[in-house]
């Protein structure tokens, strides 16, 4: 057993919280017995990190430490007693005919939420733009459930990912208050659907390279609605 937050594995867990260091790697941490179990049924989990006085066990490498170390390794402010290193999956390849988008997101909880209800109402692909919140971040993980190890996700460029999607013959749709058809209107096979930013809504340059735009009718005592809300209900309307 570890006991020392001083232990060079210690102090290697740790810096896998840190984006630098989960590019360089090519791994990070998920907390939870949950998410700890959704990343091995999705054969992505490389080792265990157990509490040592937990019984819990899968078939990978296990390395078993200290309350005080896993209080060290962890973000939460209750510490769990399980954690596991998860390989990162990087990929650049939209696949599917059911696609969403995210430009500049930067809410996890919201990203996370989105991704959650894209495997439930059919989509193939997320793409994140590259100015959206990291897809390793922590509380991102967390909020998708463990869902994010089941979508396929992809980090690109806006702009080059509705490029992509029309050699695809996919027509691309962005979310708007503005937009000229309403959802319910509309019911496509195909579709990309692009979400914009929780400030700035949907781009300029965005909005001239999509197709068309679409809105949810709403009472005018509601002016928005928030993104991974209004994502859920076009997701499930057109899934």
């Amino acid at each position: 057993m570890i006991d020392s937050v001083n232990n060079e594995k210690i102090v290697y867990f740790r810096k896998l919280r840190e984006a630098k260091y989960i590019k360089e790697e090519g791994k990070y941490i998920v907390e939870t017995e949950h998410l700890v179990n959704e990343a091995y049924n999705a054969g992505i989990l490389e080792s265990l990190i157990i509490e040592n006085s937990t019984d819990f066990d899968l078939d990978v490498p296990k390395t078993i430490v200290s309350r005080k170390c896993m209080e060290k390794i962890s973000l939460l402010k209750n510490a769990p007693s399980v954690m596991g290193v998860v390989k990162l999956k990087e990929n650049n390849t939209i696949k599917g005919k059911k696609i969403v988008i995210l430009d500049n997101v930067q809410d996890p909880g919201n990203v996370g939420t989105i991704i959650r209800s894209s495997l439930a109402f059919n989509v193939d692909t997320v793409v994140l733009s590259k100015d959206s919140v990291n897809v390793f971040n922590d509380k991102l993980i967390r909020s998708s459930e463990g869902t994010i190890f089941n979508v396929n996700i992809v980090v690109m460029d806006t702009l080059e990912a509705i490029n992509t999607l029309h050699e695809m013959k996919i027509d691309v749709y962005y979310a708007d208050m503005y937009g000229e058809k309403e959802v319910s209107e509309i019911k496509p096979e195909r579709y990309a659907l692009v979400l914009g930013s929780e400030g700035k809504g949907i781009s300029k340059a965005v909005k001239e390279m999509a197709d068309k735009g679409v809105k949810l009718q709403m009472n005018s005592k509601c002016e928005s609605l928030n993104v991974a809300v209004a994502g859920s209900i076009i997701m499930h309307a057109w899934r």
